[in-house]
């Protein structure tokens, strides 16, 4: 059975890797791992992960949780530290490619201030509609949204996330008129579609998995660009008739604009080689997480496109920036 995030983040003491293929115990130099949000979240989860699979190359990792404003305090709180490599924000994407499309007045440049370090792991968005939706595909739901506007509101995580704009895309390309229905975070909308308090809920992937495969809601699409073998059966946007909601999220790390290029590379190799490493990469796949290793080269140009990306999205969508 897959490991809730709960039990993932247990697993990732210590105790639980040492000896494992992979890993070893050396601790020699001290890293110090941001993250915008709550201990047990899905950020947080990730990087624990890789910082147990960092002791391979020498370091120990402490990781803080600065949470609030979305994770943005902790990206900010990297630029008021030294660019000397020995602090790194782990941070989703969409934080430094997506924000600087929905808020006006960000205090960073995520394309200046920010050097890339490397990825760690990677994850889809899904729509989901409770057991007892009588829409048994995503065409039969767009089909009662479109007749009935009880049916077309979708819950997400918040205004301004990547959901919030999948659901958006979905309603233009359509032509149904969907109703995003704003909650602070995944778990409170994902609650009401399984009481049928509300239609649908789109929000990432590894949150809907194990409440799919218990029979209480169902996947109707995911946003992957070929089909997921966690998922049989469910079909992703772009082979329903959507070929522009092919969008995934990854996890990654930066150091601050400035650290020694040298510096840069040893971090990025070390990254790499903590989510390569077999217990840590069987640990993100349990937790329904995929690995990913980006060199900081890929991850940069990686971060250029997606900015560059959201900025259509987000214009398309005729989505108006907050302060």
């Amino acid at each position: 059975m897959p490991l809730s995030r709960r039990q993932f983040t247990a697993c990732l003491g210590a105790s639980a890797l040492a000896g494992l293929p992979g890993i070893s115990i050396a601790q020699d130099k001290t890293l110090r791992v941001l993250v915008g949000y709550a201990a047990g979240g899905a950020a947080d989860t990730v990087a624990r992960a890789v910082g147990e699979g960092l002791r391979e190359s020498g370091h120990t990792v402490i990781v803080d949780n600065k949470a609030g404003a979305g994770g943005r305090l902790a990206t900010e709180a990297l630029l008021t530290l030294p660019a000397d490599g020995n602090t790194l924000l782990m941070t989703p994407l969409g934080n430094l490619t997506l924000y600087p499309h929905v808020f006006k007045s960000l205090r960073y440049d995520p394309l200046k201030d920010f050097a890339a370090v490397g990825s760690a792991s990677s994850m889809s968005f899904a729509i989901a509609v409770g057991a007892d939706s009588p829409a048994k595909t995503l065409q039969e739901f767009l089909a009662l949204a479109g007749k009935d506007p009880k049916f077309a509101a979708y819950g997400t995580p918040g205004a301004g996330t990547a959901m919030h704009f999948v659901g958006a895309m979905l309603g233009k390309e359509s032509k149904v008129n969907l109703t995003q229905v704003a909650y602070k975070g995944g778990a409170a909308a994902l609650t009401d579609v399984v009481g049928g308090n509300l239609p649908c809920v789109i929000t990432t992937t590894p949150n809907l998995l194990q409440m799919h495969r218990a029979g209480k809601i169902r996947i109707l699409a995911i946003s992957e660009a070929t089909s997921n073998a966690a998922l049989p059966g469910v079909p992703t946007f772009k082979s329903a008739g959507f070929p522009d909601l092919v969008i995934t999220e990854s996890f990654a790390f930066f150091a601050r604009s400035g650290t020694p290029p040298a510096m840069i590379a040893q971090l990025g190799q070390s990254v790499a080689s903590a989510v390569k490493a077999p217990a840590v990469s069987a640990l993100l796949k349990k937790a329904e997480y995929e690995p990913l290793v980006m060199s900081p080269e890929a991850l940069d140009k990686q971060v250029r496109a997606e900015h560059a990306k959201w900025s259509r999205i987000v214009k398309a969508v005729g989505y108006t920036p907050e302060d």
